[in-house]
């Protein structure tokens, strides 16, 4: 007699009765989704000690940089800047991007305000800092940025290879009458999304890492009011036409590419509050001086989630320090670099899961009469699952290497 059964598992000699609706609850039961919860502790053996954590190259110092890694030769995004502006230029090549000579030979660019780092730079000049970043990872920018604040950066134009434009200077920090919108009175939450004020034609638009479970909450939405005050501005966050910066959901859901209708000239920028939090990106945004020590990139993440963790962990510290975030119109145009979606999907798991999460945990941590710095924020994240060990030994050396910089500035009689 033939067995038609599909139920039946043989194990051995036997045959179990195996019915597949219950062995699928109980597989899903099994499953347990993020929690955020601490479940370990800092190991004191991550902590190292070094000789030397910077090495002075000569070059020029210059008060306004611009930051990019690229793996790809010279863009319009990168011509645009060198050719456009007096800004200075720093390139921080990976093991794939081509050479120095041959990159500056393709950029045509002769002059003195572009620097191109090369790998070996990067071991040679922060040595610290340059053993604990992972190779073929965008954290590797972060060579870029300490480079800058050690010439003398007072502003950092964060970029990427693929966003053409820059922040006009004189319009957003150089004006003595500066006008804002900020959330009228009376209005407070965790999490506030700039982008339906900007202009999108779809019924929800949000940046990416904004948590989905808030997209269709309306306060996350408030009425916005004009302010004068004036305020210490840490980070400005240029909106991109064409591809604005959102998730794979939203690509794969709505219509892309799309302009946004606000410009220059019809929208103002928006100011977030204090105690309120949304994700900024490392394609087209401002840093100022204040924000400075804020900027490195988390490195046991994907390159999909780091510069929005970065956001979040240096918004914790912008509220406690009244620093500022500034959302703006358009001053970029992204040529988006090609990307598979579905593997962008995948990239940014975990902020689909864990942003919610984070930001409740950053804001819970900002009610508390604890002051946290960045390490021990690190810390705290890390026993959480947010980031791994890796990030520990990078924050570590981040710390050190700035100090350092900072300590022979003072001595020198230089301004931190």
């Amino acid at each position: 007699m033939e067995s038609s059964s599909a139920n039946n598992i043989h194990i051995g000699n036997s045959i179990q009765n195996v019915d597949p609706m219950k062995e699928i609850m109980l597989a899903d039961s099994k499953k347990t989704l993020f929690s955020g919860k601490p479940f370990r502790t800092v190991s004191k053996n991550l902590v190292f000690e070094e000789d030397v954590y910077f090495v002075d190259d000569n070059k020029r110092y210059c008060k306004n940089w611009a930051v990019v890694t690229t793996i790809f030769k010279p863009s319009e995004s990168v011509r645009y800047i060198v050719e456009n502006t007096k800004w200075c230029v720093v390139i921080v090549a990976d093991i794939q991007t081509q050479s120095r000579d041959s990159y500056m030979s393709e950029l045509g660019y002769k002059g003195k305000n572009v620097i191109f780092l090369e790998p070996v730079d990067h071991d040679r000049l922060y040595p610290a800092i340059s053993r604990t970043l992972p190779w073929k990872h965008f954290g590797r920018k972060n060579i870029g940025y300490v480079y800058s604040i050690h010439h003398g950066a007072e502003y950092i134009w964060d970029f990427d290879d693929d966003n053409v434009g820059i922040i006009n200077l004189t319009m957003l920090i150089e004006k003595t009458n500066f006008s804002y919108l900020i959330p009228c009175s009376g209005w407070s939450n965790t999490l506030i999304n700039p982008y339906p004020y900007f202009g999108v034609n779809e019924t929800y638009s949000w940046p990416r890492g904004f948590p989905l479970e808030e997209i269709r909450n309306p306060t996350v939405t408030p009425r916005l009011c004009q302010s004068y005050a004036p305020m210490t501005i840490g980070v400005i966050q240029s909106l991109a036409n064409k591809q604005p910066d959102v998730d794979a959901i939203y690509r794969l859901t709505r219509d892309n590419p799309f302009d946004f209708k606000a410009t220059l000239r019809s929208h103002q920028p928006i100011m977030i509050p204090r105690g309120s939090y949304t994700p900024f990106n490392a394609q087209a945004t401002l840093w100022a001086k204040p924000a400075f020590f804020y900027i490195p990139l988390p490195i046991s993440v994907d390159g999909r989630v780091t510069d929005i963790w970065r956001s979040y962990f240096a918004e914790y510290f912008f509220h406690r320090d009244d620093i500022k975030l500034i959302f703006s119109p358009p001053y970029v145009r992204q040529d988006r670099n090609p990307h598979n979606l579905l593997k962008d999907l995948d990239a940014e798991n975990d902020l689909y899961l864990r942003s919610n999460l984070l930001t409740n945990l950053l804001s819970e941590l900002s009610n508390t009469n604890i002051s946290l710095g960045l390490q021990q924020l690190y810390d705290e994240l890390y026993m959480r699952g947010y980031i791994e060990s890796e990030d520990l030994k990078f924050i570590y050396a981040w710390v050190k290497t700035i100090e350092a910089i900072y300590k022979e500035r003072q001595l020198n009689g230089q301004n931190v």
